[in-house]
């Protein structure tokens, strides 16, 4: 029995996931999600304590349910819930719900998600049309961003898309690491291919195939660019149909219950960043101040170094995702890096990909109980960033959730934008969008003599080809109010 009985754990987790060519033979997101509840019960061993939750914490996903709480748990209409929208890191409501059961607001709380993208994607393919069934009401809770994740002039100038802001961070990462173009596309393929291994082995990956590593490198036909240096391959793939649910209680709770002492694993620590700065604000866009103060506190409050977790699951939307976080927690990238296979591979459902993750990183610990792992999360362009600490081993000290927002503001530099920029300036870094394979436009982050950005774009198809052969990091150009001119 652990030092506190009202010690947060996990003693259930669970997925489902649904592949149909035909969308009516599928469920909505909300049964997929209710799949997912009971599988974690089976994992428990007692479908009373799923029963016995008092509420229901949910991450927002493209479904339109405006109070999902009756449809995917519909034998408690008592239950207590709550939704975070886009734009809340999903560490939120791992940290909320172990802080209710820390401090005894709650014994039994339920952590779910799910998304049945694909079945909507089928649906426009086949023309058969696809439902939700009607919800009314709100939430109890309603947990909003506070801020906007781009800058007026990212979304004017085509910095909307991820894999085009994710693919300029990896650039500038590039660029600082002394890499070229060619060593950092061999770079990429070394480490997805590494997460391609283990989504292989993965009985609950969305895709188990085996990709060839040169597949990252050169098959313009099967893996189209997206964004230079990302191709298709190296994105999340969000059209997939898969829930994930957690049941966490007290120590004492899953005592009452009689669930098995080896299906416990510990809630140790949460800890999220909640700053939000626009990537052309940030002055070193290759960094991610957050990410190594989260560091800082896991190693404080959680005695244990990112570095040295025993497992750990690293948030992989995109490559630039994971590099930076390497970079910033001192990780090395020839270890396992993930749980599952990644975004790109295992699936990447929006908004609850990390509690798929959770549910993976609980099962890998109870065959592994001395250990301690550790899940990461990212919200937005590598803007918010969260990590936990699990173990089947008891906390020395009671469950902290911390946020270390002010200390990511403090170790964060910004600097002015200036939308309308014209004159001469120095490429930061820089992209070309594809669509459909085709490169359509170039895209650079570049800074003034006076040490001010802009945002300068191109279609012109010299500097597009140009911009695909040579290195432009660094490289002095001239911007005529956002158009840039070579």
């Amino acid at each position: 029995m652990t030092h506190e009985s009202n010690a947060p754990v996990i003693v259930g987790a669970g997925v489902a996931q649904q592949r149909f060519d035909d969308p009516s033979l599928g469920v909505e997101a909300a049964a997929l999600m209710q799949r997912a509840l009971e599988a974690a019960a089976d994992d428990s061993g007692s479908l009373a304590i799923l029963h016995a939750a008092e509420a229901l914490l949910v991450p927002r996903g493209t479904w339109l349910y405006t109070n999902p709480g009756p449809v995917v748990a519909p034998w408690n209409p008592t239950l207590r819930t709550t939704v975070a929208e886009i734009g809340v890191l999903q560490q939120t409501l791992l940290s909320r719900a172990c802080t209710m059961i820390s401090e005894g607001s709650a014994q039994v709380v339920l952590v779910c998600g799910g998304e049945t993208k694909h079945r909507a994607l089928r649906g426009l393919i086949t023309g058969i049309p696809t439902f939700e069934s009607p919800t009314s009401g709100s939430p109890d809770v309603s947990l909003k961003p506070a801020d906007d994740f781009f800058a007026p002039e990212e979304l004017e100038r085509g910095l909307v898309t991820p894999a085009r802001q994710y693919a300029m961070i990896d650039t500038a990462l590039r660029f600082a690491q002394g890499l070229s173009a060619a060593e950092h596309v061999e770079l990429l393929a070394d480490m997805w291919s590494g997460f391609n291994d283990v989504a292989v082995s993965n009985p609950d990956a969305w895709s188990r195939a085996k990709v060839e590593r040169n597949t990252f490198i050169d098959a313009p036909t099967t893996n189209q660019m997206h964004a230079w240096p990302y191709t298709k391959l190296h994105c999340a793939q969000w059209n997939v149909d898969q829930a994930a649910a957690l049941i966490i209680c007290s120590a004492s709770t899953a005592q009452r219950f009689g669930i098995a002492r080896d299906r416990w694993v510990f809630a140790h620590l949460g800890v999220e960043s909640n700053l939000m700065v626009p990537l052309t604000q940030r002055v070193h866009m290759h960094r991610s101040p957050a990410t190594r103060v989260a560091g800082e506190a896991l190693l404080a409050h959680g005695g244990v170094a990112a570095a040295d977790f025993e497992h750990v699951d690293i948030y992989s939307c995109f490559p630039a995702a994971v590099r930076v976080q390497l970079a910033e927690l001192n990780i090395a990238q020839d270890r396992q890096l993930t749980v599952t296979g990644g975004m790109t591979f295992s699936g990447g459902p929006l908004n609850n990909y990390t509690l798929q993750a959770t549910a993976a990183m609980t099962h890998v610990l109870r065959e592994d109980p001395s250990a301690a792992g550790m899940v990461t999360n990212i919200s937005g362009l590598l803007t918010k960033y969260g990590a936990s600490k699990w173990s089947c081993t008891p906390p020395a000290q009671p469950f902290a959730a911390l946020d270390v927002s002010a200390d990511a503001a403090a170790a964060t530099e910004t600097v002015e934008v200036e939308a309308d920029y014209a004159g001469p300036a120095r490429v930061i870094t820089y992209t070309v969008a594809f669509d459909k394979g085709v490169p359509t436009r170039g895209i650079a982050i570049a800074e003034s003599a006076g040490g001010r950005r802009c945002v300068a774009t191109t279609t012109d198809s010299d500097l597009i080809a140009d911009m695909l052969t040579n290195d432009w990091c660094d490289r002095s150009i001239s911007a005529d109010a956002a158009l840039l001119r070579g």
